[in-house]
């Protein structure tokens, strides 16, 4: 079972949330094996993602795609000057190694693109050898207007 965890992310501004996945003894998990992946949706019913970041420790490859323009041709989504993503087994200061660790970062741009308003998400990992998905976090994801632009 998930654990719920709302989230507010004021629409262009950089998102940073840092987790620790630890198991019932309270023990940092090695995520060197896994692969992880966050969805943001205007609903769970919802047919397009806002916000769709993923990551993983080999070479700390992630990507992230923002916004809600979609044309008729089903492009989904805006990558060009969008950064961040999920980077497994780092810390919180995107400094150094942290076994367990998940630092997720949604740069100013890609939030900037995320509708105002009420979403949902959730975040699962998957485990490489097994194919097996674990959802740790899911709830609410806020985006508050941004005025200046």
């Amino acid at each position: 079972m998930p654990a719920r965890y709302d989230v507010v992310s004021n629409q262009g501004e950089t998102l940073n949330l840092h987790i620790l996945y630890t198991d019932t003894s309270d023990n940092a998990i090695n995520l060197d094996e896994y692969t992880a992946e966050m969805q943001v949706r205007r609903s769970v019913l919802g047919s397009y993602t806002v916000l769709h970041m993923t990551g993983s420790t080999a070479g700390f490859t992630s990507g992230v795609t923002a916004g809600s323009t979609f044309s008729s041709l089903g492009t989904k989504g805006y990558t060009g000057g969008v950064t961040g993503g999920i980077f497994l087994n780092r810390n919180a200061g995107n400094s150094g190694s942290q076994t367990g660790g998940i630092l997720i970062i949604a740069g100013a741009t890609a939030t900037s693109l995320v509708p105002d308003g009420k979403h949902v998400y959730d975040l699962e990992l998957k485990y490489t050898p097994t194919g097996s998905v674990t959802r740790l976090l899911d709830g609410r994801f806020e985006c508050p207007g941004e005025v200046s632009r």
